[in-house]
Order: structure tokens, then sequence, then C-alpha cells
């Protein structure tokens, strides 16, 4: 089903609108004559400025082989080592280099002896002068990548790359159906059909620059019924183009429109990590999709109210019954790997994100985007130590409503606890709550909730109340109690709270009776019969929060009739001394 609709989305957006072609981006462009003789080098690489990253112009082109290992020439589009014969890294043997140039130089000459074609036999001659090749690469000089994929443009053509001339594109299509073997029943279309021997490869994060394919066999283990290789799943070449047309369109942030110049597609995924990526479509188009990975990754505010149904932040989102689908992937040297997928409604996947983002909401600042909550469960927010699949689960968990993983509290704790500093920030108290509220049904409000009775969460607004008088009795202290004692007091808080609140009496006394603090310290104990030897994960969690919820209430820039009371009793206090 999943690969069936990847066609369908194919064929929606007239991704195929070229058979035999993709986009790709073409970093240069070598002009010649009728002679084959060399004109000039143009670079299509554009950007770099600032935060953007350097890209090279895309086009279409004959579509690649997905090679691996070994040496095959692709058509008119290739890189270096094999248009030329160079390659910047200088880590192939000169005849590995030469044998690619040959292999390039052949494929080109047979399509310019098929054709006849004035484009291609420049090339070719091109491609045959030792001389003209060499005034290219002295041009070229050492400013190429080895992954940038030169094309050719002739003179005579009025600008047209001669891998897009008539009589290429005409060549290519009936030299592709040649490659065509025996037949078998398509997974995808069920139709009797020559299966595809090697799947396109796709552009996943973490895979190969080239690529890497999705579905492959490359072990007789995993083999069965004396098929081999891509038999064992066998899928049409038009199928098989189909779907990783798809994929590559929904994993690219900026892919054209095949039918609207300069127009680009809309985003379909989200960046989970260094090596993961979630990509998303739908039976058809519609609001949710197009502002689905503003809403998750925070890039747009008003999406989110928008998904609220918000009338303040324009209209909102037009929700309906037809099919959504999410994939995550994750990429390596070999193949993709698929890590989960979800299949629902659009309107299922409203509602399970309204209720995520209400889960998450742990004081009035706003929705937290999904990149910043995953970086505060791992040392110094670096996403490349993110564990494998952690990233994937959540995600899942977000848009399925599905209750999260154990180990997203156990990972949101053990940081706390490690960084005393500042073991609480709001995107681990956010997950922290959301994680409580939907797996324990704990009903944790988005504030300061004075009327929770629970010792974690009594214990964790005690200890904030504890931090903040320290802080206001010694003013820039080396070691707060927070450094000292978080991890402590979070998991054995009967060893360490007796001696902290002996020590809140001296820091009290610094503030001349600190009545505010006395009187809070009183009204957090009340509740609490006795303080316990030790906290469960859960009850940990319970105190993450109340330490966050406190603390903020604690540092609110508004006037409470408390401190006003403080501030007049320590104004009388002082005014008798100075009598």
């Amino acid at each position: 089903m999943i690969l069936q609709s990847l066609k369908e989305l194919a064929l929606r957006e007239q991704l195929l609108a070229q058979p035999g072609f993709q986009p790709k981006e073409v970093a240069w462009v070598i002009t010649l004559d009728e002679g084959g003789s060399f004109l000039g080098l143009t670079s299509t690489v554009t950007g770099g400025g600032g935060k953007t990253k350097p890209r090279a112009k895309k086009m279409l082109i004959p579509r690649q082989s997905g090679r691996t290992s070994g040496a095959e020439a692709e058509f008119l589009v290739d890189k270096s080592e094999y248009v030329l014969g160079i390659e910047p890294d200088n880590k192939r043997h000169p005849a590995d280099l030469e044998k690619r140039r040959g292999l390039f130089a052949a494929k080109v000459r047979a399509a310019a002896e098929k054709t006849g074609d004035p484009g291609l036999r420049a090339v070719c001659k091109f491609l045959l002068s030792r001389d003209e090749v060499g005034r290219c690469v002295g041009k070229l000089g050492a400013e190429y990548k080895s992954n940038d994929l030169f094309a050719f443009s002739f003179a005579g053509a009025g600008g047209v790359p001669v891998h897009l001339s008539t009589a290429a594109r005409q060549y290519w299509t009936e030299s592709r159906k040649l490659q065509e073997g025996g037949y078998q029943q398509c997974l995808v279309c069920g139709a009797e059909a020559p299966p595809v021997e090697k799947h396109p490869p796709i552009r996943v994060p973490g895979g190969s620059t080239s690529g890497v394919a999705l579905v492959s066999f490359n072990s007789d283990a995993f083999e069965s019924l004396g098929l081999e290789r891509n038999e064992n799943a066998p899928i049409c070449r038009d199928c098989a183009e189909a779907y990783t047309t798809a994929l590559n369109r929904c994993l690219d942030k900026a892919y054209p429109s095949p039918v609207e110049e300069g127009k680009l597609l809309g985003r379909r995924n989200l960046r989970l990590s260094q090596d993961t990526t979630a990509v998303f479509w739908g039976e058809k188009d519609g609001d949710l999709l197009d502002l689905f990975a503003a809403i998750l990754d925070g890039s747009d505010q008003d999406a989110v109210q928008a998904l609220f149904g918000s009338p303040y932040h324009g209209r909102p989102l037009t929700i309906d019954s037809s099919r959504f689908y999410a994939l995550i992937l994750s990429g390596a040297q070999g193949r993709a790997t698929l890590r989960g997928t979800h299949l629902e409604t659009v309107e299922a996947v409203a509602g399970n994100l309204r209720r995520y983002f209400d889960e998450l909401a742990v004081s009035p600042a706003g929705p937290v985007p999904l990149w910043r909550l995953l970086k505060s469960l791992v040392l110094g927010g670096d996403l490349e130590i993110l564990p494998p699949g952690l990233a994937g689960s959540f995600f899942l968990c977000a848009i399925s409503g599905a209750v999260f993983p154990r180990w997203l509290l156990t990972a949101a704790l053990i940081r706390a606890r490690a960084e005393g500093e500042r073991p609480v920030p709001y995107e681990r108290a956010a997950l922290i709550k959301a994680f409580l509220n939907r797996n324990l049904r704990k009903e944790l409000t988005v504030a300061l909730n004075k009327d929770n009775t629970d010792p974690g969460y009594r214990l964790g607004r005690l200890f904030a109340v504890l931090e903040n008088l320290q802080g206001r009795a010694i003013k820039n202290a080396s070691a707060t109690i927070t450094d000292r004692f978080y991890g402590a007091a979070s998991t054995r808080p009967q060893s360490v709270f007796v001696r902290l609140v002996h020590m809140a009496q001296h820091h009290a006394a610094k503030l001349d009776g600190g009545i505010f603090h006395q009187r809070l310290i009183a009204e957090i104990l009340s509740a609490i019969p006795a303080i316990p030897a030790t906290l469960s994960l859960e009850q940990q969690g319970m105190f993450a929060v109340g330490y966050y919820h406190q603390r903020e209430d604690l540092w609110k820039k508004h006037d409470r009739p408390e401190q006003r009371e403080e501030q007049a009793n320590e104004a009388t206090l002082e005014e008798g001394e100075n009598q």
C-alpha cells in the first residue's frame, strides 16, 4: 500500500512527466562547437552567503543507474572521473580513471552513430580529443568537487543541453526499452512486466551522496524459492521509478515543479536527527500537509494557531478524512533503513497533533519545536549522538497518539540529573509533562498548581523555593544547592531535604526573616506527611515538573501581595534598627 500510494503521488503531481529523466543538480556545463572544440565552462552553483549553502542548478537529466561499486558510466551527464578522467581527491589510479572515461565516451559514441545528431557528434569528438579535454581540465582548475555533475551544451542548439535534445531523448528512451528482461507480476501494479534489476536510489540523509536503495537483496540469506536478488520482490521499472521519484520529491526541501517553471513543490519532510528524516504525503493535497513540517519544527507559529482554529491568526486549517502517510527513513552506506510507518486520516493526525501540543504546554511561552525537544535529551544538544530510533519513535507518537516509550522519561531525567546548573529547562519540562499526562494520566496543568498534593510534585516545588531563597540571600554563590543537590533531592529526598530546610533558616535570616519564603515552605510541607526515602522514575518526573512550575512562578515579573507584605515587614525592621 505504501509503494502504491507513492506511485499515485508521482502521477498526481506529474513527477514522471518526462519518463526516463529525473531532476538533479548539475554543477558544470561544458560548451562545444560543431567540431567538438572546447568553447567554455560554466558553473551553475549559486548562493553560499551567510547560512545559505551553495547549490547547483537543478535540471532534468537521463535517469541515473544508481551504481554502488564498480565502473558504470551514465549517459551524457556524469561526474568528472567519467567525463574528463580526473578527480579532486587523487584516490584512483590513472588507468582506472582512463577506463571510466572510456566507458562514458563509448556510450556517447554509440548514440552519435545511431542518431547522427550534431550535438552528440560534437560531444563524441570532444571526448576523443585529449587536447580539447585538456583545455577544459585547465579551465576547471581545482574548483570542482568529486560529486559534481557535468553536462554538455552545443553552441548551435540555442542553449538547450545536449542531453535534452530531441535526438538524445529519443535514443535514451529506446535504449532503455532494450534493457528489459523476463516477465513477473509486479507487486505494485499487478501487471506482468520485466522486474527492475536495480531499484533507483533515493537521497536519504546519512546515506551515500549518490543515493541508496530502499529495496535490495545483497545476500543469499535474503533470497528464497530459487529467486535471485530483486526477483524476490519483483517491481516493474515504471513502478520502481514512480515510487523512488515520489520519495526523492518528499525528501527534497526544494523540489522543482515538473509542470510550472520556477515553482517549487510543497515541503514534505521533517529532519529528525543527523541521519533520520520523516517524510509524509497525503491521498490528496491539503492545508495540513502544506503546514505539517512548519507546525512541528516551529518555523511558523501561526500554523500552530491555525491547527487549533484560532480566529486571531488567519483562517483555520481545512481538515478532511483523506489518508495521511508517513515514513521514518535513516540512511547508511549500503541502503536506506525504514524505521517506522504510519497510516491514518488527515483528520485523525490533526486531532493527535492538537493533543500533543496540549500535553507539551508547560507555560504560556508557546509550543516547542520538535528539534528543540530532541536536543534536550542529549549532551550538549548534539543530535549526532541521539540514540538510533529515538527521534523516529517520538515523532510517530506525536502524530499517532500512541503512548510515549518509557526511555523518553528516562533520557530526560538522566540529562536533568547531569546538568546541575539548569536541570529542567522549558523543553525538558514539556517532554516530562507530556509523558506523565499521556502515559499516566497525571493531568498536570500548564502552570503552577498549588492544589497538587503529589509528593514528587511538592518536593520539586520545595526545592525550587529553597533554590530561590539561597539565590536571594547569597548573591553570585560559587555553588548553588541545585549544582550540588538536585540529583540526590530528586531521587533520594530524605537524605538531603532535612539538611536543605535547615540551611534555609540561615538564608531566611539574611533576608531579615524571609517571611514570604518561610510561609511558602510551610504551605508546601503541609501536604507531605513524611519525606520519602526514594522516588520512583515517575515521581522523579513529577519532581521535575513541580520544580519547573514553582521556579517559573517565583521568577514571574509581577507584584504579588505576598511580596509586598514581605517588603513592608523588612522595611519596618530596617526602620527600627535605624532608630
